[in-house]
């Protein structure tokens, strides 16, 4: 996996960890249950982040698409219930990211 992916992942797990509990959010019992469950995916994506070894492809595919589609999760809910700078800043990394996980698996895997 290209360390920019890797980089990336990690980088949009850290952002979220920081969001101070009161930074830019919508305050309803959907929003705080979509957040959690975005934070809940970023997490799981840290956590498969050295699960495949070293030369297997096919693993990497794997993962670089169950992550994509936490990713996606992730950022629909951050896009519908951040706001204001936390939104833009974290809604594009999220983007950045997955384009950058879009383009290794065309490259990459079938």
């Amino acid at each position: 996996m290209p360390r920019r992916t890797v980089f990336a992942i990690a980088a949009t797990a850290v952002l979220l960890g920081l969001l101070p509990a009161s930074a830019g959010i919508v305050d309803t019992p959907q929003c705080r249950t979509r957040l959690a469950r975005a934070s809940s995916l970023v997490d799981a994506i840290a956590a498969r982040e050295n699960s495949v070894r070293k030369g297997d492809t096919a693993g990497l595919c794997r993962l670089l698409r169950a992550n994509l589609k936490d990713m996606q999760e992730a950022r629909d809910g951050m896009a519908q219930c951040l706001t204001g700078h936390e939104r833009g800043e974290n809604v594009a990394q999220m983007d950045v990211s997955m384009g950058d996980i879009r383009h290794v698996l065309a490259r990459n895997c079938r």
